[in-house]
Formats: structure tokens, sequence, C-alpha cells
């Protein structure tokens, strides 16, 4: 018989304690949406879904047949802490097809998407009480991780005059609010507006200038119709840039994404405490 451990009780419930501050943040509102759309579809009703990015195409048939291959010929266990060197390298060279930008493998590294990825370089940047400069309107998920790791998000409003994109002179308008870095987003999101060649790079160089952090959020890269999408690592080779195959490539629910990031963090991150520990277990079995 199990003991009722009253767990079900009092104002927290019965655990120990509530729930700690960093988890006082906003709710995804899209994933409340797509929720109640999935409930009255599975009632046969039918929905449009608008609520998520959700590409209307599948996977690429090439990528649905090396898993398909993989699931039957491989034992798809660990992997090397910052992912498969054949998928860096790959990635690395995708830069240079695309963006004739050169990027080295050793600095490519996998994320179980790109929120993993932004949760890895806040992570690596920024401490507890820094201020990082966010451009509004822009994706909510931003601000919320931020306020998760005792980051302050400082919102940058933009306007129709700048194409809803920041400019360098708003670095000199918001210094008093000492940031460490600067997210951009091209194509952003929710507006769909893409900063110029030219502006990405006086962003860049207003950023190395007054020695801070540039992030570039790269997901909707090949998402656009007038002008192709750049690269932040066009224009400084310091900048953190982070991707998806979730968008372009329709691969939403394969959960892979990537950031470029600098040679310093990728060789801290190559011995992280999760490869140590598989070692010492696989170490310890081996005395067995």
């Amino acid at each position: 018989m199990v003991r009722d451990l009253g767990l079900d009780r009092g104002r927290t419930g019965g655990l120990p304690r509530g729930l700690a501050r960093r988890s006082s943040i906003d709710p995804f509102i899209v994933m409340d949406v797509m929720r109640e759309a999935n409930a009255r579809a599975a009632e046969g009703r039918d929905i449009i879904h608008m609520e998520v990015g959700q590409p209307a195409t599948p996977a690429p048939k090439a990528a649905r047949e090396r898993v398909r291959n993989a699931l039957e010929t491989e034992r798809l266990g660990y992997t090397e802490a910052l992912g498969l060197p054949a998928l860096r390298e790959r990635i690395a060279r995708y830069y240079q097809d695309r963006y004739h930008a050169n990027v080295s493998p050793e600095r490519v590294v996998v994320t179980a998407g790109s929120s993993a990825g932004f949760v890895l370089a806040f992570l690596a940047m920024l401490d507890p009480g820094d201020t990082l400069l966010l451009p509004s309107p822009g994706y909510p998920c931003y601000r919320q991780i931020l306020k998760a790791l005792g980051v302050r998000p400082v919102l940058l409003e933009t306007g129709a005059a700048a194409r809803w994109m920041p400019v360098a002179g708003d670095l000199d308008r918001y210094a008093s609010e000492s940031p460490v870095g600067l997210l951009v987003a091209s194509p952003n999101n929710p507006t769909g507006t893409m900063a110029s060649a030219t502006r990405l790079a006086e962003l860049a160089d207003a950023c190395r200038r007054r020695g801070l952090w540039l992030i570039s959020d790269e997901i909707y890269h090949g998402l656009e119709y007038e002008e192709p999408a750049h690269t932040a690592l066009a224009y400084w080779d310091a900048a953190i840039t982070i991707n998806s195959f979730s968008k372009y490539f329709s691969m939403t629910g394969w959960r892979i994404g990537w950031l470029v990031a600098p040679r310093s963090w990728c060789a801290r991150w190559s011995g992280s405490p999760r490869t140590s520990t598989f070692r010492r277990r696989r170490s310890r079995k081996s005395r067995r």
C-alpha cells in the first residue's frame, strides 16, 4: 500500500517549497493557441494553423531517407559534446556556399533546436544582473529566457522609418542602460523585415567599437523575397550567430539547431560535465 504523502495539500501542493522566482515568466501564448487548435482538430473540425511558424512542406527527402537508413543500421548513441563532426563540417561549409563566409567547423556547436543555442550563448556571455538589448517588436521568448537566467532584457523600440530594425545610433541612445550586447533578428519575427547588408555592417561595427556582443538570430534565412539575407559573420568574426534546420529546411520537429561561437567557448564546452560524466561512467564499467 502506498502511503499518502499529502502532495496535493497546502499552499505549495505538499511540495517542500514553491517554484523558484526564476519560474515567474510570462507564458508563451502560441503554445496555448496551438493546444486549443489541436483539441478542436481532434474533434473533427477543419483548422488552419497560423499560430506557429510551421512550414507547409515536409523535411527534405534526402534527410528522411538518411534517418531511415540510420535507424536500421546505426547505434545512434551518444555524440561528442559539440555534435557530430561531419554535421559541424557541413554546416561550416554551408556558410561558405551561401554567404561566402569562412567559418571553421571548430566554432560550430549543434544544439537541440535554436532555443538551446540561445540558452547556451546567453549563459556564456551574460552574468545575472547584466543587460541585453532586444529590438521591439521581437520574438517574446528571448526576454523570457533572459529573465529566467537573471538577466535584464531592455526593449529597444524600433519604427517604420528604420524598417523595424535597430540602427547603430540606438547603441548611443541606450548607453545609459549599460548593455552587454545587442540581439538582432533578420528576417525578424513578427515584422518580417530584414536588415540590409549596410545596416548589419554598421551594427557590427558599432558593437565592435563599444565592446558589445552581437547576437544574430538567422533562423529565417532563406525565407526572403527581394534580396538575400546576410549573416553577421560576414561583417564581424566575433558575432554569435544562431540558426536551425526548423524553418528553411522544414524540420521543426527534429529539434536540430546550431550556433557559431568563439573558439574559446567551444574549447570549454567540448570538455563539458556531461561528456566528462559519461567518460567516467564508462571507465568504471570497463574496470568491472
